[in-house]
């Protein structure tokens, strides 16, 4: 079970300088906003790997498809937490290095930095607004 690996940060743009694979959901309904899961590709192979009990070993649909499926589990269990408040949009996934970033100032990005037990390091970056 992953676990947080650092201090909170507050990003308001700026590039995704050490991560090549994001995925990133939509929020709706009580409050607007996105929740962002980043990681290096080895990084997603394995998290997906063992979610799927198969080898990963480069990206492919599988990858993508599991990676959207697990960003869906996390941020499906926060949004369970308010009670029916927030809808879900379906996940994106990019492949990338370099990609850029940007909310607006009213709702900047809190990075939570997380770690696999196996090492594995990620962010969890979620941006909201009351509507």
């Amino acid at each position: 079970e992953p676990v947080r690996d650092g201090n909170l940060e507050l990003k308001t743009e700026g590039f995704i300088d050490n991560y090549d694979l994001i995925g990133v959901i939509g929020l709706s309904g009580a409050v607007r906003g996105a929740v962002l899961m980043t990681m290096e590709t080895q990084t997603g192979c394995n998290a997906v790997g063992s979610f799927l009990g198969e080898t990963i070993t480069e990206v492919n649909a599988d990858l993508m498809d599991g990676f959207g499926e697990i960003l869906n589990i996390i941020a499906g269990a926060a949004a369970a937490k308010l009670e029916g408040q927030v809808d879900l949009a379906l996940p994106t996934v990019v492949v990338g290095k370099g990609q850029q970033i940007h909310a607006k100032h009213q709702a900047p990005w809190v990075v939570v930095p997380m770690m696999f037990p196996d090492g594995g390091k990620f962010n969890l970056e979620i941006s909201m607004e009351e509507v």
